[in-house]
C-alpha cells in the first residue's frame, strides 16, 4: 500500500513539474522587450529576428552574477557574429546605479534596469543569476536559474542557434 502511494505522489509531482514548465514557457507568449540600455541605445528585442537572445537577469552585489557575466562575455565574442543578442537586466536599486553602470560597461553586451524594461519576462522571486533564451522563432526555450556552467549556457545557445 505504501509503495501505491509513494508511486502515485511521485506521477503526480512528475505530472505538475511538466506542466508548470510548459505553462511558464507558452503563457509569454511572443517575447516583448524594450528598454533603453546604460548608454542610452535602444534594446528592442523584435530588431533581432533570425537571432537568439539571451536574456540575463543580475545584480551588481551577486558574486556569481559578476562570475556569469564575464564567462557571457567571453561567449559572446565567439557567438556575436552566429546570431547571438544578449541583454543583461540588472535587479539593482538605482541608488547603486554608478557601481551597476561602472561593472556593465567593462562587458561587450548591453545592460539596462530591469524596472525601466517593456517586458513580459519574468524574473521570479528576484532570482539571480538567471538567464531566459529566445530562439530564432521567438520562442523561450530556456529558463536557467542560478549560477550555470559555461558548457551548459553553450550547448543552450547552440540549440537556440541551429
Amino acid at each position: 500500500m505504501p509503495r501505491k502511494i509513494f508511486t502515485s505522489l511521485l506521477i503526480l509531482l512528475i505530472g505538475q513539474c511538466s506542466f508548470l514548465n510548459n505553462a511558464f514557457s507558452e503563457s509569454l507568449g511572443a517575447p516583448i522587450l524594450k528598454v533603453r540600455d546604460f548608454n542610452g541605445k535602444i534594446f528592442e528585442i523584435d530588431e533581432h529576428k533570425n537571432k537568439a537572445v539571451l536574456v540575463l537577469f543580475w545584480a551588481q552585489w551577486c558574486g556569481y552574477c559578476r562570475r556569469e557575466m564575464i564567462e557571457l562575455d567571453e561567449i559572446y565574442k565567439i557567438y556575436k557574429d552566429k546570431g547571438l543578442v544578449i541583454i543583461a537586466l540588472s535587479i539593482d536599486h538605482k541608488e547603486n546605479e554608478e557601481k551597476v553602470v561602472n561593472f556593465a560597461n567593462k562587458l561587450s553586451y548591453p545592460s539596462a534596469f530591469y524596472s525601466d524594461a517593456k517586458t513580459n519576462f519574468l524574473n521570479r522571486k528576484n532570482t539571480v543569476p538567471q538567464i531566459q533564451i529566445v530562439d530564432k522563432k521567438r520562442s523561450i526555450i530556456y529558463s536557467l536559474t542560478g549560477y550555470v556552467e559555461k558548457k551548459e549556457i553553450i550547448k543552450a545557445i547552440d540549440k537556440a542557434l541551429f
